[in-house]
């Protein structure tokens, strides 16, 4: 039998122990994306890269380069090396126009830096929203124009949490009401928020997105000297995942406990669709157990994939240390990671009792799992001719 009931719906069907996934409708395929795996930028290099121009202001260098890599073998490396204003180099990509709202994502880190100084990192354009670095300190800003005049409005991140040097960042940023008088934007560290602005009027036609550019497209100060890693850029017309969430959708009532593994947006922690087949490293940092595919906890897995479009998966753990609690992790590199601590009734050595051991076509006759099968007409049989038989109400005419 199942572990227990689910508290919300699920797509899907059980069958053998396994939770088979329907992929549930995903959102609106990414406005843009490049995980800058090609090796390339331009969409004329060879093979194809995904921007459509990357002007650089010399002495300044833009390249994709493994040493900018947060996965894979490659990242966007910016080396700014002037102190002078205004542009300095950037990877431009221009689109058919979002109208009313977008979200962008990308991993950034700072490296070399011998001179911190006002930097803006990303811009959305003509809508002129941007991603800044800004003080000597430096912290993050999110910068938006409001209203006909296009006048400049920003909010800052604490100057007690400055931006630090040779550190990782998932970076985002969002839009709403584009066209309307109640326009809002907010920008997340690591999935948490740090700065929102509202009221925005964005009436006027140029508030959409047509262009973005990523990398050093402008400074108004000159002062930075160092070089900047970007990996994994993508934007939506709504929120992306950000990180992966481990949650128990049930009270479990034996030493096999359901464990749903999910990707969820940074924007109101909903569930996001994965934007590929995503690969989840499962693991037990404290404590100890396996985790399985199947609801008797036989079949052990390291891992769990997320197809494409999906944005959930069931698995379920069983803990083996004698306290029964454990800590579970669940890792991908392009998304934050997730922990959860639970408390089983497993211990050393015990093996799952009565019929959740012994699987969904076991029967407690003294079968094997395959001759279960036989046994199906003969546990059938009696309820079909029982509901055959069954007298049919009727209503009795005067």
């Amino acid at each position: 039998m199942l572990t227990g009931r689910a508290t919300r719906k699920v797509l899907g069907t059980v069958l053998g122990g396994f939770m088979l996934l329907v992929p549930v409708p995903s959102a609106a395929a990414d406005w843009f994306s490049d995980d800058f795996e090609t090796g390339t930028l331009r969409s004329s290099d060879s093979p194809p890269g995904r921007w459509d121009e990357t002007p650089i202001s010399s002495p300044n260098s833009l390249a994709s380069d493994a040493a900018a890599a947060h996965r894979g073998l490659y990242g966007l490396l910016l080396t700014d090396r002037s102190s002078t204003t205004a542009f300095q180099a950037s990877a431009d990509v221009a689109r058919p126009s979002l109208m009313s709202s977008f979200f962008f994502r990308t991993w950034l880190r700072l490296r070399s830096v011998s001179t911190s100084g006002d930097v803006v990192l990303v811009q959305a354009l003509p809508a002129l929203v941007e991603l800044r670095i800004a003080r000597q300190d430096p912290v993050w800003e999110l910068a938006v124009r409001n209203g006909s005049g296009r006048q400049y409005v920003s909010r800052r991140t604490p100057t007690t949490e400055p931006v630090r040097e040779d550190r990782w960042y998932l970076v985002e940023f969002g839009v709403r009401g584009m066209g309307s008088p109640a326009g809002q934007a907010w920008l997340w560290l690591d999935s948490v928020e740090v700065a929102s602005l509202s009221g925005m009027d964005w009436q006027d036609a140029d508030y959409q997105l047509e262009q973005l550019r990523v990398g050093e497209p402008w400074t108004d100060t000159g002062r930075f000297v160092g070089s900047i890693d970007v990996d994994d850029v993508r934007v939506s017309a709504t929120p992306m995942a950000s990180h992966l969430e481990l949650r128990l959708p049930e009270e479990s009532k034996s030493g096999c406990i359901a464990v749903e593994v999910s990707l969820r947006a940074s924007s109101g922690d909903a569930l996001a669709p994965a934007p590929y087949e995503v690969p989840v490293t499962l693991g037990v940092p404290a404590g100890s157990g396996s985790f399985h595919t199947d609801t008797g906890c036989k079949d052990s897995v390291e891992s769990v994939r997320l197809p494409a479009g999906t944005t959930e998966r069931r698995v379920y753990f069983r803990p083996s240390g004698a306290s029964g609690r454990a800590m579970l992790r669940a890792s991908h590199p392009d998304f934050l990671p997730a922990t959860l601590t639970v408390d089983g009734t497993g211990g050393p050595g015990e093996t799952p009792d009565g019929d959740e051991a012994a699987g969904p076509w076991t029967t407690d006759l003294g079968c094997s799992a395959t001759g279960g099968f036989a046994m199906i007409p003969m546990l059938l049989g009696p309820w079909v001719l029982w509901r055959r038989q069954r007298p049919l109400r009727t209503t009795k005419r005067r």
